[in-house]
């Protein structure tokens, strides 16, 4: 069972489970891609800042800043801009801004990123576009 991770001031409410599985980085010893809790459904729409203590994912249109502890998934359907902290992060939607992963950041064939990328490690697989700056080899500083 999924669960939502409310916004500060928002009250609690539920999601379902994603729709569409990603492909991901289990071989690293991680959870499953797509097992991550849907904090926005695919219709649904969110500006604001969201902190998570685990996993989440975003299917809708959220604009604003992410602090996460776990693994941030931005689904196929999405239209994210802002700013991303995270331990890992996987792009499969359209993202405009900051992304910063302490560990990797992975973007699949779906994904559309225009903006700035900082990770230990970055994937791409064939057909991501990306428009901006990337820096790897380092963990981004976290932000004050």
């Amino acid at each position: 069972m999924s669960q939502a991770v409310p916004a500060p001031g928002h009250p609690e409410s539920t999601a379902s489970e994603p729709s569409r599985r990603l492909v991901g980085s289990a071989e690293r010893g991680e959870a499953p891609v797509g097992q991550a809790p849907v904090i926005l459904q695919r219709g649904a729409s969110f500006e604001g800042w969201l902190s998570c203590r685990q996993s989440a994912r975003i299917e809708g249109r959220f604009k604003g800043n992410v602090v996460a502890e776990g693994r941030i998934e931005l689904g196929e359907s999405c239209e994210v801009s802002g700013r991303i902290e995270a331990e890992d992060i996987v792009v499969a939607g359209d993202f405009e801004g900051q992304l910063l992963a302490r560990q990797s950041i992975e973007l699949l064939a779906t994904a559309r990123v225009r903006g700035e990328l900082h990770a230990r490690e970055l994937s791409a697989e064939e057909g991501c576009t990306v428009t901006g700056h990337c820096r790897t080899g380092s963990a981004p500083k976290a932000s004050s």
